[in-house]
């Protein structure tokens, strides 16, 4: 098991070195960067103790200690400023940081500069007859984690809702390599704190044997984060306002609803009706005439500022004239010009893929679902059908 756990380390030490050659990294990436710092210490500490290195030189236990208590606020911080637009620390961030401080403090004052002779008996004395502080740091330590991408798996669920109402595709800015590590966090954490707590009571297998079996999990994971983490580049465009739209769906359930048009409600925006009107009847001139849906990449904002306009304005106008969100408004034209080549017979030389690519899809797989959502048939359907 002190394998797994150097190899953990050296994994996450490898990525932060990665890290250092990514180009303009983001303030998320840079605490991406401290929280695999922050594990590949945590996992370099369970090889040692793996090893019998805390046995020769006690000097040095418990030097990791506090480490989850702030690890598990980055993870959150992570999810935060990903999917947020500014990519601003908050102020309020700051008050998940102060367990980590409060503990650390705790233990510089009581623990860590104490003589070896007395810490043996102080770390002997909290083990066996644990007091209040130990048993609060503890309660942090074991549960941080859990709760943490629970309030991070939150954070993206919001995301989610929000990708329709500033982008027309979801490659790329989905995240949803993030939430599946964070659920698997969430699970693995949670089976770890029920393992410790049978070890207690089924005398079956050691507090290091439920910890152990966590961390070998934790390495898959641990690749996981580096490999997409240094992959994601930032969501949002510079200047573009947090989209916080009462709606309902996320893009995924395009898939299950045909016309279900969303019901935004917007207090307070200013945005007379017959501005609206006028703001729509422009939209619907640029778009068609400058063919904007064809652009894979095309991002509310883009629009907007071609309208010159604000983005939240321009949302407003997109869901209640046309009763769609941003994503389905622009798809529903890429897919109405999908239809008219598929339908040609000069097209029939093309493969669907580069009809797809065309018509301002990003991939064959986004194009056959959102094309069967609105007609409910396949691409390859669809040409067969035109063809008899």
């Amino acid at each position: 098991m002190a394998v797994i756990s150097l190899i953990g380390s050296v994994q996450t030490f490898f990525y932060l070195l990665l890290f250092q050659s990514k180009r303009k990294k983001s303030l998320s990436d840079y605490i991406l960067m401290l929280f695999l710092f922050l594990l590949g210490l945590v996992f370099f500490d369970n090889y040692l103790r793996n090893t019998n290195f805390y046995l020769e030189n006690p000097e040095f236990r418990g030097i990791t200690y506090c480490l989850p208590i702030l690890a598990g606020p980055l993870m959150y911080f992570y999810a935060v400023l990903i999917t947020n637009s500014t990519q601003k620390f908050s102020r309020y961030l700051w008050l998940f940081i102060l367990p980590f401080l409060f503990f650390l403090t705790y233990f510089l004052a009581t623990y860590y500069f104490l003589p070896t002779g007395e810490k043996i008996a102080y770390y002997r004395l909290a083990t066996n007859k644990p007091w209040a502080m130990i048993y609060a740091s503890e309660f942090f330590l074991v549960f941080s984690f859990p709760v943490y991408a629970l309030l991070s798996l939150f954070k993206l669920e919001n995301h989610a809702r929000n990708i329709g109402s500033n982008f027309s595709y979801t490659e790329g800015i989905s995240l949803t390599w993030l939430k599946t590590v964070y659920i698997l966090i969430f699970v693995v954490d949670i089976l770890d704190v029920i393992t410790n707590i049978l070890s207690d009571l089924i005398p079956l297998f050691s507090v290091q044997t439920g910890d152990n079996i966590a961390y070998s999990i934790n390495v898959v994971l641990i690749f996981v984060i580096g490999y997409y983490g240094f992959k994601q580049t930032l969501i949002y465009p510079s200047n573009i306002p947090d989209l916080n739209l009462p709606e309902n769906q996320t893009v995924s359930e395009i898939q299950a609803e045909e016309n279900v048009p969303p019901t935004p409600k917007y207090i307070k925006s200013g945005l007379e009706d017959s501005e609206a009107d006028h703001y729509y009847a422009s939209l619907i001139s640029i778009i068609e005439k400058d063919r904007l849906y064809l652009d894979g990449k095309l991002g509310i904002k883009t629009i907007a500022d071609k309208l010159g306009i604000s983005v939240n304005h321009l949302s407003q106008v997109i869901n209640q004239k046309s009763e769609r969100n941003f994503f389905r408004f622009i798809n529903e034209y890429r897919v109405e010009e999908a239809k008219m080549l598929l339908s040609d017979q000069s097209s029939q030389k093309f493969t669907i893929l580069a009809i797809a690519f065309d018509c301002g899809f990003n991939s064959k797989s986004s194009f056959n679902t959102i094309f069967k959502a609105y007609t409910g048939k396949t691409p390859s359907e669809f040409s067969q059908s035109t063809q008899i």
